[in-house]
């Protein structure tokens, strides 16, 4: 585990360990705030960030370690031209990992190549968020079993690397796929082909109608203005589907309504307070599988496993 840079680089048997970790953290995080008491963890946001900069920033905090970084890039050298393998040079010599969001895809694996220091990539372009798929498993499991379970990703899931994670990663359990979505945002064809090369149930729709009754989870993502060039086209599909009071009643009462944030409009407010709205506990849930990341890494670094 040198780099995290895609879900795929865990095993089914470490992504169980991962879940294991988390849920003995939140149960008891007192017990890990001396853990990875001095190494130093350096943030690197080279795109807009909430949840995921903070969420790794108060778990390496909890762990005792030390935080370092920037939010945004436009104070750093990148300004005056560094290029971002240079940039990873330098850091290396400050800091004990990297966390890593960038706007380009791919980004996070250029890092890793020049990098001595493990590398956890937080999300790089459209491509991969691996962090955001554990912290979404872990959500799951608190809440029923992973093995063959019914899954609905909707809205943007050309863009949506959120979805392109944590549909590779639950792979492992053996799970049945619905991806809806409008046709110009379809999940990518390289994904669902690997997908379908490992025996998994993939079904593409452009609507939830026909098999909401079904499906034990509702993994909704917003249409990403940033991934558009055309606004035009991103007005005419920012709100393909909306999940509100009417659109909920189609779901079972024990369906879990699932986001990674932010939303724009994708889920009404009113749905909050609904029994099966649980996107900001699984916000929260970054905290204890970003802990229990780190230390698999800190434990690694300092040979203890």
């Amino acid at each position: 585990m040198k780099h995290i840079l895609s879900i795929t680089d865990f095993s089914r048997d470490e992504l169980l360990q991962i879940i294991e970790k988390a849920r003995d953290i939140k149960s008891s995080p007192i017990t890990y705030c001396d853990a990875a008491r001095g190494s130093i963890i350096a943030t690197l946001f080279f795109e807009p960030s909430t949840r995921t900069r903070l969420s790794f920033e108060s778990a390496a905090l909890r762990l005792g370690a030390n935080v370092l970084g920037f939010a945004d890039a436009k104070t750093t050298s990148t300004k005056k031209g560094e290029t971002l393998e240079d940039t990873i040079k330098i850091v290396n010599g400050y800091a004990d990992y990297i966390v890593m969001r960038h706007f380009e895809t791919g980004a996070a694996a250029r890092a890793a190549a020049v990098s001595h220091v493990p590398i956890v990539n937080a999300g790089d372009g459209s491509g991969e968020h691996p962090t955001q798929a554990l912290l979404d498993i872990f959500t799951i499991a608190e809440k029923i079993p992973l093995n063959n379970l019914i899954i609905a990703f909707v809205g943007d899931l050309k863009y949506g690397r959120t979805a392109h994670s944590l549909s590779q990663g639950l792979a492992h359990f053996n799970p049945k796929f619905y991806f809806i979505s409008p046709s110009s945002l379809r999940m990518p064809e390289e994904i669902l082909t690997k997908l379908k090369n490992q025996g998994i149930s993939c079904q593409e729709l452009e609507t939830w109608d026909e098999i909401a009754r079904g499906v034990q989870v509702l993994y909704m993502t917003r249409v990403q203005e940033e991934r558009f060039q055309d606004k035009a086209e991103y007005a005419r599909l920012k709100n393909a589907y909306v999940l509100n009071k009417a659109t909920a009643a189609l779901f079972k009462d024990d369906c879990l309504f699932m986001h990674p944030l932010p939303r724009v409009g994708e889920i009404n407010p009113e749905i909050d307070n609904d029994q099966r709205a649980i996107y900001f506990k699984q916000a929260h849930n970054g905290v204890w599988v970003r802990m229990a990341l780190f230390l698999a890494l800190d434990g690694e670094r300092r040979g203890l496993i």
